[in-house]
């Protein structure tokens, strides 16, 4: 159980990162699946040393004695309900995870035509509502060159980042929140917090901020507290002689 929580622990690290994506989070959930099951066959590091300790009699200084109340785990059927149950929660038959597979050039055949994917490629335009034709030519000018990305395949690609693949964003916006709405600034109006978690969320970090050019157009246009007198525009007298004179 060590060694499989383990995994998982690893597995929920990797996908609270800011830049998986769903096609990296599939890749992921694959691989913890396979290493899961490698455990059958091969125990894991806590697993080789329970049963070392179990053949000596101890564990470290802790002498083991038997327990008829406790009921021994069978490892390979916890590791293959472990399995099974991650296969039936998380499918990987999606069409919009097949479709995106084709962005993918690891899931390419060892030579595609000149047409492999525009299908996918088009369907998933119809989702985001881009340009079929732009991105078909992106796709075609990306099958020619798998080194380069196509400036026009470029939108496709980054709508396929911005799909969520856990709830750690959420969990982000909400810790984010309660930093935001503290006691001290209660009075603060719901447009007002929207807006400064969008500058936390998506803005440059601080440390890039360059404050000189704000702070000089402050100092030039901004009323200090001491300046209670506002300037007046001189009337013109109805005598015009006398305004001649001034």
């Amino acid at each position: 159980m060590y060694d499989a929580l383990s995994e998982l622990g690893n597995l929920s690290q990797q996908l609270q990162a800011h830049s998986v994506t769903l096609l990296r989070a599939e890749k992921l959930l694959k691989r913890t699946i396979r290493v899961l099951a490698s455990f059958k066959d091969s125990p894991g590091e806590n697993l080789e040393e329970a049963l070392a300790a179990q053949t000596l009699g101890h564990l470290g200084s802790v002498p083991l004695e038997s327990n008829g109340k406790l009921t021994r785990i069978n490892p390979k059927q916890f590791l293959q309900s472990l399995i099974n149950n991650l296969e039936k929660r998380l499918s990987f038959e999606g069409e919009m995870l097949h479709d995106l597979s084709v962005l993918d050039t690891g899931n390419w055949p060892s030579s595609p035509g000149i047409r492999h994917g525009e299908a996918q490629v088009k369907r998933l335009c119809r989702r985001f509502n881009l340009g079929e034709e732009q991105a078909v030519n992106g796709m075609r000018d990306f099958l020619e060159h798998p080194d380069s990305e196509p400036e026009n395949l470029k939108p496709l690609m980054q709508c396929m980042q911005t799909i969520p693949c856990s709830t750690a964003e959420c969990e982000r916006g909400f810790s984010l929140m309660n930093n935001i709405c503290t006691d001290k600034r209660s009075t603060l109006l719901l447009s007002n917090v929207s807006h400064l978690m969008m500058i936390c969320i998506n803005g440059p970090p601080v440390t890039l901020f360059e404050p000189r050019k704000y702070v000089k157009t402050w100092l030039r246009t901004h009323r200090s507290a001491t300046q209670t007198r506002r300037p007046c525009t001189p009337q013109m007298p109805e005598n015009k002689n006398v305004w001649k004179v001034l």
